[in-house]
C-alpha cells in the first residue's frame, strides 16, 4: 500500500461524509414534508388534486434519476432564470426525485391506519386537517419507519450520481485521486468498503426497527 493512500481514503471519507450525506439529508428534509402533503393528495376526494399529484409520481417513479439531474443542472437556470451551483441541482433533483416514492411509502401508511381512528377523531370535534396530523399521520409515521429508512438509505446511495455534473463527492474525488495515483482497486474497493459499512449500519437499524415493530404488533 502506498504511504499516502490512508491519507487519500480519508479524503475519501471526508467526502463521503461532507458531500454526499449532506446532499442525501437535505434532500430527505426537502422531500418528506412535500411527501406528507402529496400522500394526503393522493387520497384526496378531489379529483383534480389527485390526478396532479397522481401524475407527479408516476412521471418521476417512471424516469431515471440520471435524467432528473441533468434536467435540474441544465434546464433548471433556463425556466427559472437563475444559475444553481451544480451541488444545489443535484440536491434539488435529488429530492424531487424522492418526494414521489416518499409518497407512496406515507401514502401505504396512512391508509393502513383504520378509518374506525379517523371517525373516533371527527367525532371528539376534531376538524378533518386536525384528525390526519394528529391521530392519523403520526400512526402511519410510526409503522412506515422502516420503509422510509430504507429509502432514506437508497437516497444516500443514489447521491453519488451528482459526480456526473461535476459535483466533489466521493465518486468524484476517487475518480481524482485514482488519476493522480493510478491505483484503482485499493482506492475504489476502499470507496466501497466505506459505503458497505455505512448501509449496513443503518440496514441493520431498520432491521432492528421492523424486528421490535412486529413484537409490539404481536403483543
Amino acid at each position: 500500500m502506498s504511504p499516502s493512500l490512508p491519507a487519500e481514503l480519508f479524503e475519501l471519507l471526508r467526502a463521503l461524509i461532507v458531500t454526499n450525506l449532506r446532499i442525501t439529508a437535505t434532500a430527505i428534509a426537502i422531500a418528506l414534508p412535500i411527501a406528507c402533503l402529496f400522500a394526503f393528495g393522493r387520497l384526496s376526494s378531489f379529483a383534480p388534486l389527485r390526478w396532479a399529484v397522481t401524475a407527479y409520481v408516476n412521471l418521476l417513479r417512471s424516469m431515471p434519476l440520471l435524467m432528473v439531474v441533468f434536467w435540474a443542472y441544465y434546464s433548471g437556470p433556463l425556466i427559472t432564470g437563475q444559475p444553481a451551483s451544480a451541488e444545489t441541482a443535484a440536491t434539488i433533483a435529488l429530492a424531487a426525485f424522492e418526494i414521489a416514492y416518499f409518497t407512496e411509502i406515507i401514502r401505504a401508511g396512512i391508509q393502513s391506519v383504520s378509518e374506525g381512528q379517523r371517525r373516533a377523531g371527527l367525532a371528539t370535534g376534531l376538524r378533518r386537517g386536525q384528525v390526519s396530523r394528529l391521530i392519523i399521520l403520526p400512526q402511519a409515521l410510526q409503522r412506515m419507519t422502516p420503509s422510509l429508512l430504507t429509502q432514506c438509505l437508497i437516497a444516500f446511495q443514489d447521491s453519488t450520481i451528482a459526480s456526473v455534473i461535476g459535483v466533489s463527492d466521493a465518486l468524484h474525488t476517487a475518480t481524482i485521486i485514482n488519476a493522480r495515483e493510478l491505483r484503482p482497486v485499493e482506492i475504489y474497493a476502499g470507496l466501497a468498503l466505506m459505503y458497505f459499512l455505512i448501509c449496513f449500519a443503518v440496514s441493520r437499524l431498520v432491521r432492528a426497527l421492523a424486528d421490535e415493530r412486529q413484537r409490539v404488533v404481536d403483543a
